[in-house]
């Protein structure tokens, strides 16, 4: 037994199992008190449950044992309970299975000031600590656990909470061992052995020496798993498993003359600590969400239970855009065009799942976003795990060798960066916690793995020409230059001061030699090389130029629309760098033709890129050649999946962020940076420290006013800006 089981035991509780908790605190406190007896008679308990017996004197020390979640009323009716029936302790120990802490101390304070009692709380923490303390609390921890865990990590119970996209209870207990398996990937193990392995041991779930499951019937069920797998091919794979998994204190054991197996002893009680840790942080994230909910919606507000509900819903929506983004990944490896979840797409997928929201579906998704782009570390390591569990879960359906499917991925490639990529990296650099910034984060893993990463001379003008306008924003306002441009918005709401963005900038470009000095910035910052593909992109079909130059230009004319600094040659000229790159990368790989997957991408979160497959299908029919265009989230899996992970150490893997579609260069508000602005300039004279706290904290309260009124862009949600806002100080 260890804490994880009981902390989960005690959340459980609820005012149905005060019985249950009252004799679980009884026994737990005996080794404490030897002298602990229970008040309670059929004509009630006076307002406490126990006391300490002492021989010379009354009782000093009281107890009250409550599940409640509303502690504070509970605590001041038992005192007045007690007073109006003439019952004086020195010391009242209330028990709970809330999570309290330093919440108390103000009540405590107010009791001794108003009554001479000392006030002592036990609160779930406080039993999960001493757990292991003394004989007597273990076996009333294992009671309790026994009674409210177990049905729960059985296979039934988990196939209630957890998965809840799939369809079987087998395929999400799979899940839940999939995502429990993750330390297991985190080096160059086979992903098939492990996959294999963590299937065999689900359907295993339940088993006992009384138990068994015949190696036939285990064949069956995690065929169930693996459908589209030849018959043969998930045998063997099974056997070798269960071969691993039997051997000498393995996890599973084989009772040849029964010609059965089971799960282990010390397997099946792993098995029920780690699921009530998983469902645990299942319910943590929910909290999070709920988090991310209020503000929306004034019944949500206001109700804390419909926003608890509500924030289940959410994490139903959450894991039905994660499988949806696993079975994508899992598509594209097999030969599809590779995946990005938009956020259009997620409210559709939201708004199709016909889901009791209290949200409108772009309320849900914002809230989503909030909580993915930036989650705390406990979050972010299960929203991965069961993210890439689902994706697991997806290969496995598809084909049964995982890794094989996996080994087509590119290994040593080269990926140039579209702007869009790069503008991000070149934000971050304006977030003071380095565990921050994703983009910088998910790039570095990607040297460090062995990718190498360029850009094009089109992309290094295109950086200039941002600059460029930044400062003219700047200088002449929001007139003819439409909305604030990204790094311009993304320094304001880091709250520096708007007079020294030209000398920041001036870190990036000079006035001599621009280009170049980006080139180097690039290459010293981040290494990026810079690697021009116009050469490559003019010995290319002329079809494939025409046909993705034609839509690039469409999808610049509709976005720069209104702006009187974009004329038709700019807007051309930013088409003609979109065709180099995607043109030049295709032409590349129609030379290399590796035998192992394409070896050279565009990485971008330019939205039309990953139209381009469907429409060179159009525009060529069978001609068409794959899309170069890769996303940063299906970078992100693939780092963490595929042969690149082996150049990784685990801290690394770990670090790696869970993206969907969160560094969009969406537009921010001109109010917002007016709010900046302000703010900054109210606190004229003060630390600068302290100017930065002001201004962030000024934007994140601005944030949820706009968010009520329904008129703030999704930018604000999961953009780099919004990072920037709500860092402290």
């Amino acid at each position: 037994m260890t804490s994880a089981r009981l902390r989960f035991a005690l959340e459980q509780l609820t005012s149905g199992d005060w019985q249950l908790f009252e004799r679980f605190c009884s026994e737990f406190l005996v080794p404490e008190f030897p002298g602990f007896r229970t008040t309670a008679t059929p004509s009630g308990d006076r307002g406490r449950d126990g006391e300490v017996f002492t021989l010379d004197s009354v009782a000093h020390t009281g107890f009250q044992f409550s599940v409640t979640s509303d502690w504070r009323t509970k605590i001041r009716s038992t005192f007045r309970t007690l007073i109006d029936n003439g019952i004086v302790y020195q010391r009242l120990i209330y028990c709970t299975s809330q999570q309290i802490g330093s919440l108390a101390d103000g009540l405590k304070g107010e009791l001794w000031d108003e009554q001479s009692i000392l006030l002592d709380v036990r609160d779930r923490e406080w039993f999960c600590e001493r757990e292991l303390t003394s004989p007597e609390r273990e076996v009333s921890s294992a009671e309790l656990v026994e009674r409210v865990v177990t049905p729960i990590v059985n296979s039934r119970g988990i196939a209630k909470v957890a998965g809840s996209p799939l369809s079987s209870g087998e395929a999400k207990v799979a899940l839940v061992h999939l995502a429990l398996n993750a330390e297991d990937r985190a080096g160059d193990r086979n992903l098939t052995k492990t996959s294999f392995d963590a299937l065999v041991q689900s359907v295993l779930v339940d088993t006992s020496q009384e138990n068994l499951l015949t190696e036939a019937e285990i064949i069956d069920r995690v065929r169930a798993l693996a459908p589209h797998g030849a018959d043969s091919q998930v045998a063997a794979l099974t056997k070798s498993a269960l071969d691993r998994l039997s051997r000498k204190h393995g996890p599973v054991k084989h009772h040849s003359s029964h010609g059965g197996y089971h799960l282990s002893y010390e397997a099946t009680e792993a098995w029920k600590e780690d699921a009530a840790a998983y469902i645990l942080e299942q319910q943590s994230l929910e909290e999070d969400l709920a988090a991310a909910a209020y503000g929306y919606v004034e019944i949500l507000d206001s109700d804390a239970e419909q926003l608890k509900a509500e924030s289940k819903t959410l994490r139903i929506a959450l894991e039905a855009v994660m499988f949806r983004s696993g079975e994508s990944f899992a598509a594209a490896v097999e030969g599809g065009d590779p995946a990005r979840v938009s956020v259009d797409e997620m409210v559709e997928q939201v708004t199709a799942l016909g889901l009791p929201l209290k949200l409108h579906p772009t309320q849900a998704v914002r809230a989503i976003l909030e909580v993915i782009s930036n989650p705390a570390e406990a979050t972010r390591r299960h929203l991965t795990r069961v993210l890439d569990a689902y994706t697991l879960l997806a290969f496995l359906q598809q084909t049964p060798d995982v890794q094989k499917a996996m080994s087509r991925v590119f290994d040593n490639a080269k990926v140039w960066l579209d702007t869009s990529a790069v503008l991000p990296l070149v934000a971050e650099t304006l977030i003071d916690d380095p565990s921050e910034r994703l983009q910088t984060t998910l790039l570095n893993s990607a040297t460090s793995s062995g990718l190498s990463l360029f850009v094009t001379d089109g992309v290094v003008e295109e950086i200039h020409y941002h600059l460029e306008r930044c400062i003219s924003y700047l200088r002449q306002g929001n007139g003819r230059y439409g909305p604030p441009p990204f790094l311009y918005a993304a320094y304001m709401l880091s709250g520096r001061d708007e007079r020294q963005f030209p000398k920041w900038a001036e870190d990036i470009r000079g006035e001599i030699d621009p280009d170049r000095d980006i080139e180097e910035y690039l290459a010293e910052k981040f290494n990026i090389r810079l690697n021009d593909l116009a050469e490559f992109a003019e010995k290319a079909d002329q079809t494939l130029r025409a046909a993705t130059m034609e839509l690039f230009s469409k999808r610049r004319s509709r976005s720069y629309d209104g702006q009187a600094d974009r004329t038709q040659k700019v807007i051309d000229r930013l088409a003609i760098h979109d065709m180099e790159s995607v043109v030049g990368i295709i032409e590349l790989r129609r030379n290399a033709k590796p035998a192992l997957g394409h070896e050279v991408w565009w990485l971008t979160l330019d939205k039309t890129a990953f139209r381009l497959s469907s429409w060179l299908r159009q525009q060529m029919g069978r001609e068409a050649p794959d899309t170069p265009a890769l996303s940063p989230d299906y970078l992100s899996q693939l780092l963490r999946l595929g042969p690149l992970r082996r150049n990784l150490d685990s801290d690394e893997v770990r670090r790696l962020p869970l993206i969907i579609d969160v560094t969009r260069l969406e537009t921010v508000p001109p109010k917002l940076i007016e709010i900046a602005r302000s703010t900054r300039e109210s606190m004229e004279g003060l630390d600068e420290r302290r100017i930065r706290r002001e201004v962030r904290d000024a934007l994140h309260k601005a944030r949820t006013e706009l968010r009520r009124s329904h008129d703030y862009g999704q930018a604000a949600e999961s953009s780099v800006a919004e990072r920037l806002r709500v860092q402290r100080s």
